[in-house]
């Protein structure tokens, strides 16, 4: 698998999923889109594990003293976890599990798989944060000297933006989603929007520092990275703006969004496992040139 084989379909599912929704809306009903959603739903998790093998082929081109190793150790981490929970999240889309409409009734066990095992997002994505402070870790042991620019700053200020418009808009967080949506789900919304730019502002600053150290091909799977964390924190931002107004867009922007997110991590995966045969560093880092060649 290749970054070519995968970036054109890819790129052409972004125009053929908005067509097939706006098509099932104009010549169906609202049951029908949600259908399309449902199976948008499965195609991203079918991709997500593609994703998690090509994470583990990248992890596999650093040696296990490599602190590129650890990275993508934690990154493989993060994705097993995402899997696992979104497993949970498919028996409720697909009606394998049915919780009762008011949770208030429901037994202990299914508030807990319901209500409390949706956290293990939030798990997934701290795996992910480690990650990334290992890579900014990994750049400093070079004893280099790292400076965001003005630029970073910018981006990052539009990246907290998200979390901060959603918060605003945070009363329209319960009204819709992939499943029912209950009285516990806005307050695990709210959690993994904030959580979701954090880490899209820790992947800037590693973009940063893989530039500064002349590394555009390791940046580009950085850039990807920033693409993929900024469009799942987008996607709480479009229930929070959209649901009130027009559920069934909003869930369908979400899942479209989280689609992105998976496609994005996939070319991530891909870029890295491709570039560090070419560069030859070991650490994932490129190699400096001496300043008297």
């Amino acid at each position: 698998m290749t970054s070519q084989s995968v970036r054109i379909p890819f790129i052409a599912s972004l125009f053929v999923i908005p067509a097939a929704f706006t098509v099932t809306i104009l010549v169906s009903d609202s049951q029908k889109a949600l259908e399309v959603n449902n199976y948008l739903f499965a195609a991203t998790v079918l991709v997500q594990i593609v994703v998690l093998s090509q994470a583990f082929a990248a992890r596999n081109v650093f040696s296990r003293v490599d602190p590129g190793h650890l990275t993508w150790t934690l990154i493989v981490a993060f994705l097993i976890v995402r899997l696992l929970v979104e497993g949970r999240l498919a028996t409720l889309t697909f009606k394998i599990v049915n919780p009762p409409p008011d949770l208030l009734h429901a037994s202990p066990l299914m508030f807990f798989y319901v209500v409390a095992l949706r956290y293990v997002y939030t798990i997934s994505d701290l795996l992910f944060v480690a990650a990334l402070i290992t890579t900014i870790r990994t750049y400093k042991s070079t004893g280099l000297k790292f400076e965001l620019l003005g630029r970073d700053y910018v981006y990052m200020a539009i990246l907290w933006a998200i979390p901060v418009v959603t918060f605003i808009f945070r009363s329209n967080l319960g009204l819709a989603g992939i499943i029912a949506a209950d009285q516990y789900i806005a307050t695990y919304r709210l959690v993994a929007v904030f959580v979701g730019a954090l880490i899209a502002s820790l992947c800037v600053a590693v973009r940063r520092y893989a530039l500064q150290m002349k590394g555009g091909s390791i940046a580009r799977v950085w850039n990807t990275v920033v693409v993929a964390g900024t469009v799942r924190a987008a996607s709480f931002l479009a229930l929070a703006t959209l649901s009130k107004v027009w559920a069934p867009g909003a869930r369908m922007m979400e899942q479209y969004l989280l689609w992105v997110f998976a496609g994005c991590w996939l070319l991530a995966a891909i870029y890295q496992r491709e570039v560090l045969p070419r560069t030859g560093a070991t650490s994932g880092l490129p190699r400096f040139s001496n300043r008297d060649e």
